[in-house]
């Protein structure tokens, strides 16, 4: 296995961490709350997040892949450049999200959505720029205290009876946690004299996050956009949470292979190598086994949650298919970082929002939360299908993983077998196919094991 392959995989393991102890004490953070305070409360508290996010994205995409290219790039001034781009873009933030949240008739809680933009944006360029700094182990510490500060807070304000103000404040709790963390780690190791940025580094870092616009703008917004034009045309809460945590399930298993891809821009930036191939096939590799059982087992993982979401089953599924176009068109889009293809990017990312805008309204008045998933997919299989070209390697592995999870998914609706046991089946069955198409080899998961090995006794 090549070296930056190798450092792809060990930073993109602090970087899996860090998403897994978001996801893990997420999981914990929305089961706990929503028995606690209800899944009509989760599905308000969920439409004022998403309105905070879109508020976010619209001042802000394309800043996670700018801060990352241009930290690894020139260092501490771009971090600064960052950091004056990243309060500008908050205060910005701060006045989009009050319509928003007036707009869905919650206007008692517009404030404290503008201090939750604020926070939101800040934290994520010093998690960026630890990432650009390639301190992957420092993101992963960041992430932990974050979410379990979260979790606490949230909890114990449910328990005391705060019912909406609950998930609320503990979400807005884990970026406070991240930005001081990350900032005393950014500030403890890079010298004061090294933090002054010129105005090239303002400019490239704009030009690049704008080229990054389009496609950062359609991708948080076919998730977060997605729910809040749900709550908007439909107006049901439960179904809005549940399409709300069905989301965060997917994410949830897509940072394996989105973790590979983060690290794999720092490290193809900053050594000129090319870790993009591989960090798509080893990640979405690793992550088939946990698709098939997630798609496998919707019900079970659903109705662990909340009895309530279990009738969210299909829209899970549906959801799942997602993750290997998402995957592939992220992992272009980092390669295209790394060249800085403007144009293409723009390109890109404009076609996947005009297809979700054109979708989204009409499938989710005809089909409900089943539609708002099904323009998910659709929007990432078109624009994936249409960008593949450019890149043949992708064909072969594409075809494999993408082929086990449409099986996977289409046994689901078999009424012969039960969860257990079509999840006992499915397993081994695409286990099987990967290592027959040397899609993942056992050399490879050998490899993969002793990195992993390496790394956690002691890497950076």
């Amino acid at each position: 296995m090549k070296k930056h392959v190798e450092e792809t995989i060990s930073g993109g393991l602090w970087i899996f961490l860090g998403s897994l102890s978001v996801s893990l004490t997420g999981f914990l953070f929305w089961m706990v709350i929503s028995r606690i305070v209800g899944v009509g409360n989760i599905g308000i508290a969920s439409s004022i997040i998403s309105s905070v996010s879109i508020a976010v994205t619209l001042v802000s995409a394309g800043l996670n892949f700018a801060v990352i290219r241009e930290v690894a790039a020139n260092g501490a001034r771009s971090f600064t450049a960052s950091l004056i781009i990243g309060i500008v873009s908050g205060t910005l933030a701060t006045l989009i999200v009050q319509p928003l949240v007036l707009g869905i008739g919650y206007s008692e809680l517009s404030l404290f959505a503008s201090i939750m933009a604020i926070v939101t944006i800040l934290s994520s360029v010093f998690q960026f720029s630890l990432i650009g700094f390639e301190k992957f182990r420092a993101y992963f510490i960041s992430s932990l205290l974050g979410s379990l500060v979260k979790l606490i807070i949230g909890v114990v304000l449910a328990v005391l009876g705060l019912k909406l103000l609950s998930p609320l404040i503990g979400y807005m709790a884990c970026p406070l946690v991240i930005m001081i963390v990350s900032a005393f780690v950014i500030i403890s190791t890079v010298k004061v004299s090294d933090y002054k940025p010129a105005l090239k580094d303002l400019r490239d870092l704009v030009v690049l996050m704008f080229s990054n616009y389009p496609y950062m703008f359609s991708n948080q917004l076919l998730t977060m956009l997605s729910i809040y034009l749900f709550a908007y045309l439909i107006g049901e809460p439960v179904s809005t949470g549940t399409l709300y945590i069905s989301f965060m399930i997917v994410l949830a298993i897509s940072s394996i292979p989105f973790s590979l891809i983060n690290a794999s821009l720092p490290i193809g930036t900053r050594h000129n190598t090319d870790p993009f191939y591989e960090s798509f096939r080893i990640g979405l590799a690793v992550a088939t086994p946990v698709i098939v059982l997630a798609i496998s087992l919707s019900q079970t993982i659903l109705r662990i949650i909340n009895p309530e979401l279990v009738g969210g089953a299909c829209t899970l599924r549906i959801l799942l298919l997602t993750i290997v176009p998402l995957t592939g068109i992220t992992t272009i889009i980092a390669r295209l970082n790394k060249e800085r293809r403007v144009k293409t990017l723009g390109l890109i990312g404009l076609a996947r929002f005009i297809l979700l805008i054109l979708l989204l309204p009409l499938l989710a008045k005809n089909a409900g939360i089943n539609g708002v998933a099904m323009s998910f997919l659709f929007s990432n299989v078109l624009v994936f299908l249409t960008v593949i070209v450019m890149y043949r390697e992708f064909f072969y592995s594409t075809a494999i993983m993408w082929g086990i999870h449409v099986l996977a998914f289409l046994l689901s609706f078999t009424q012969v077998l039960n969860e257990f046991s079509l999840a006992i089946i499915t397993l081994p069955v695409s286990l099987m196919i990967l290592y027959v198409s040397r899609t993942l080899t056992f050399k490879e998961i050998y490899d993969i094991v002793m990195i992993i090995n390496n790394t956690l006794r002691g890497s950076k």
